[in-house]
């Protein structure tokens, strides 16, 4: 496993630092006594002589950055654990904090994690059950199934994969995976990550706000361990085509949600009917509005509805309700914007006077 090479010996490599540390303000402060004596005898101040260091110095970190972009993408990444781990190391001797922190790299099968943070917290992980180089091949065997898995889901989430459910192996395997799945869907529709499945009191599962719908017919409530491979099949089948799942309470269950009627059919056009169609107060004032005129009085609309069919051959029926609309059933062609010559209105009033009397 990769880390920062420290003693394992805790109390010995903390002397050690501070010791090192007081030997590098000895050869500071004897390099900072030299340049002074320097300064003295080529008669320049000390300031101006330090201000050179510091620019040499600055330049030299300035190229060490510029040439970073030329360092592969591993040693990247190993420098920037190496200085998160000595940015926790410093939060050691400021604030007195101890921790560590595990990486672990699944696309690498080589790559045996890094371990960081402070002396104190790499020895308790070191040194506790299970953990050190075992535990960082358990959690990168972790981290290489959940990253299988959400890629499985990721690219085709429907149809499921066939060879998950038709895969030939142990019925220990077969249990586990039943185990797994439908944890992993508990916790997702009900949002909590301690969430465990009650296999033998499905009602139970209101606790978490949720409510399992579609449960093979046939397969007993019982765990896993205690289901055939058949039956635990059908389980697994069941959960991966969408027929059993996981529902929060309150919610309409898949195949109970009505189904959008198809355009053309009478459902469809009940639902898309407009129900002002044929509403009595319907505004039918666009039928009879002339361009540059006032709308015709109500005498005017009675004489129009009485003059014979042979005065107006062209004529055009509007569907209406009131009084006033019924009225106006036959009109002509001309009031709906049709072309008229000048003073035909006029000329259609002397007509219906005549007819009148």
């Amino acid at each position: 496993m990769n880390q920062i090479p420290l003693d394992t010996k805790g109390k010995e490599r903390a002397t050690d630092d501070a010791l090192f540390l007081e030997r590098l303000e000895i050869v500071f402060k004897r390099s900072l006594a030299d340049l002074q004596a320097f300064a003295e005898r080529e008669e320049c101040s000390f300031d101006d002589v330090r201000r050179r260091i510091a620019e040499w110095h600055c330049k030299y970190l300035f190229e060490a950055s510029s040439g970073a972009s030329q360092v592969s993408v591993q040693d990247r990444m190993h420098s920037i654990l190496r200085s998160t781990s000595q940015n926790l190391e410093s939060l050691e001797g400021i604030a007195d904090l101890h921790s560590f922190f595990l990486v672990v790299n699944p696309h690498d099968p080589a790559d045996e994690g890094f371990l960081g943070g402070t002396l104190l917290g790499r020895e308790f992980w070191r040194g506790y059950r299970n953990c050190g180089v075992v535990g960082a091949r358990a959690f990168k065997a972790h981290c290489v199934k959940a990253l299988e898995t959400q890629n499985r889901h990721t690219v085709a989430p429907y149809p499921p994969d066939s060879s998950l459910v038709q895969k030939k192996g142990p019925a220990s395997e077969l249990k586990k995976e039943v185990y797994a799945a439908v944890r992993n869907a508990l916790r997702a529709a009900s949002g909590n990550r301690t969430a465990e499945m009650k296999w033998t009191n499905h009602a139970r599962l209101d606790t978490f706000g949720v409510t399992l719908v579609g449960w093979p017919t046939g397969v007993p409530m019982q765990n896993p361990s205690t289901l055939s491979v058949a039956q635990n099949t059908q389980v697994l089948e069941g959960l991966n085509n969408g027929t059993m799942y996981f529902m929060r309470l309150g919610e309409t269950p898949v195949h109970d949600m009505p189904a959008t009627p198809a355009p053309g059919s009478a459902d469809y056009s009940q639902v898309h009917e407009d129900p002002g169609a044929f509403d009595d107060s319907a505004d039918i004032s666009w039928a009879y509005q002339e361009q540059g005129e006032s709308s015709p009085s109500q005498s005017d609309l009675r004489a129009t509805a009485q003059t014979p069919a042979a005065i107006y051959p062209s004529q055009t029926l509007i569907s209406a309700s009131d009084d006033s609309a019924e009225a106006l059933r036959m009109l002509p062609s001309s009031t709906f914007g049709s072309e008229e010559p000048p003073n035909t209105s006029r000329k259609r009033r002397r007509e219906e006077t005549y007819i009148r009397r």
